[in-house]
């Protein structure tokens, strides 16, 4: 099983197109792109014996095969082949049990579990919602794992995961205080069930350091009984500006009248705004 840079290759061949396109602006070379990419793509190349670089890793269709090719690209530090990447994700479904055990094993490098956790979300289908989940329950920022798989796995159900408030809601009381916060940011995207709003208001009767977060998730959740309760806000005399701000801009995205806007003469941020 050969490793090949194709990085490296690829450079090379820019490298060589634009020593034969010498006149070319920057911006030009930038609009062709593409171009030199599915030409590079779709050429014969020397280097591996006269096959084309898109066509090289259609020779695997093993699961474990396709998997031993990722773990030895991030073990020497090579940037990972796109063709390789898109011969996974075509493979598809049989490859998803071995890339879930890839994501879910700490022992492997956070750079190897988060190309995999790319790739699960590249092949999309409900199987992989579990782990999604699992990861966003997981997440404390008290640990020192790494922070990228969480945020992948708390936008895909974001943008996907209506199906998954409920379960984010049931295990809700057993996780950090981080991962509640990623909880609510996801959940604030499908509204409906009454545990949102209450645990919102919770966290910003009760959580001064975060009063920002919470106070902008009541106004994406959009809630007017949220107005009442972030008017109080306004007029505390130890709130910071910033987060004011998102207090007011919350009440008015809910429909609310904020009022006029206070000064906060002294506070960094609002002598900064003050002069731009």
């Amino acid at each position: 099983m050969k490793i090949h840079d194709f990085d490296a290759k690829f450079y090379d061949y820019v490298r060589t197109w634009m020593a034969l396109h010498p006149n070319m602006t920057e911006k030009q070379v930038e609009e062709s792109y593409n171009e030199i990419m599915l030409n590079w793509l779709n050429a014969p190349a020397k280097w591996l014996d006269g096959e084309k670089p898109g066509e090289y890793f259609l020779r695997y269709s093993e699961p474990r095969d396709l998997m031993k090719l990722l773990e030895e690209y991030d073990k020497r530090d090579i940037g990972l082949p796109e063709p390789l990447y898109s011969r996974v994700v075509s493979v598809g479904q049989s490859c998803v049990p071995f890339l879930e055990r890839m994501v879910r094993n700490a022992d492997n490098p956070d750079s190897l579990r988060a190309t995999a956790l790319a790739i699960l979300r590249d092949i999309g289908g409900d199987a992989i919602k579990p782990l999604m989940i699992d990861l966003v329950c997981m997440s404390d920022l008290d640990k020192d794992d790494d922070d990228n798989l969480y945020e992948m796995a708390a936008d895909e159900l974001a943008e996907n995961g209506g199906s998954a408030v409920n379960e984010l809601l049931e295990r809700y009381d057993k996780v950090s205080d981080f991962a509640q916060m990623r909880i609510l940011e996801i959940c604030v995207n499908f509204p409906g069930d009454e545990r949102i709003y209450r645990h919102l208001i919770e966290k910003l009767r009760n959580r001064p350091d975060a009063r920002a977060f919470y106070a902008s998730y009541l106004g994406k959740l959009g809630d007017a009984r949220a107005i009442e309760e972030l008017r109080p806000f306004l007029n505390m005399t130890d709130i910071s500006y910033m987060d004011y701000i998102e207090v007011r801009n919350a009440i008015e995205e809910l429909g609310g009248d904020a009022g006029e806007e206070r000064t906060f003469y002294g506070d960094p941020d609002y002598e900064a705004m003050r002069g731009m």
